[in-house]
Parts: C-alpha cells; structure tokens; sequence
C-alpha cells in the first residue's frame, strides 16, 4: 500500500508540473468508530493543486499518529480531490486509500470526504472535513473522523 501510494502521488505531481501549487499543512483529527474507542490524531498532509478559484482538483498524502483517546492506530490516506468555489469558501469533495497501522497488523480500505476551505491569504488556506473510512477487514469498524486544519502553499 505505501509503494503504491508513493507511486500514484509521483505520477500526479510528474504530470502537471507547469501550472499547480504545491502546499504542506497540519490538521487535527478526532476519529469516530463505529464501534469502539475514539481517538483524536494529528496528520501531517502534503499535495498538489491544479486549477483555479472556481474549479481545483489535485491529490495528496497524509500522515495520521495518535495524539489521545483510547484506541491505538496511525493511518496513511492517498486522497484525490476537487473543489468547486462558493465565493469566499470553497466546497471540497475527496475520495482515495486508507491504511490503518494497528497493534494487530495492517488494515487496507477507502475513503470518501466532504468539506469546506477557505483562503486566508495567499499563501494559508483553512480546511474543515468530514472522511469517512471503510476498512476491507470486516473485522476493523468503519471510521468517521472530523478534520479541522491549515495548508500552506509553496
């Protein structure tokens, strides 16, 4: 999974390498499963965006590691998405992979989200984001995680 991770976000960076912004940001997580404990993560994300101020689309990766709450687990996601300006805010749709690193192993699935964004200035952009998690293992409980967060473009 991470092999391909990589893979996939080189080749999204490799093909539009004359007209996107890269950026780098931070988020706080609060993970919700739907059985179970909760957990609140911090993710480190890094991604490129095409587009303009009313139509974006772009891909990026993420790192999750627990911070508190009683379950234990990090979680990597390689999400692609879009958004579609609003005026001051813009409305944001993602969907990618998900891997959770957990005590007892690895666990692959997907992920959807559904969001806001909102640029401060040039350079930060503010996000808020529902993802909702579907691990392929019956075994490990959908996750719904609330994302609150700020980017910074190079």
């Amino acid at each position: 999974m991470k092999t391909l991770i990589s893979v996939l976000f080189a080749a999204v960076i490799g093909s539009g390498a004359s007209a996107q912004d890269f950026y780098a940001g931070a988020t706080l997580d609060y993970g919700l499963p739907h059985s179970g404990d909760a957990q609140t993560v911090g993710s480190v994300i890094a991604g490129v965006g095409l587009g303009d101020a009313q139509i974006g689309y772009g891909a990026e990766v993420e790192l999750g590691m627990h911070v508190a709450g009683d379950a234990d687990y990090d979680t990597q996601r390689f999400r692609f998405w879009g958004t579609y300006g609003l005026g001051d805010i813009s409305a944001r749709v993602a969907g990618g992979v998900t891997q959770f690193d957990t005590d007892s192993g690895i666990v692959d699935g997907y992920n959807l989200g559904l969001g806001v964004q909102r640029d401060v200035s040039d350079r930060l952009t503010m996000r808020g984001e529902f993802i909702r998690d579907f691990p392929d293992d019956s075994a490990f409980p959908a996750v719904t995680t609330t994302r609150i967060g700020v980017t910074y473009k190079f």
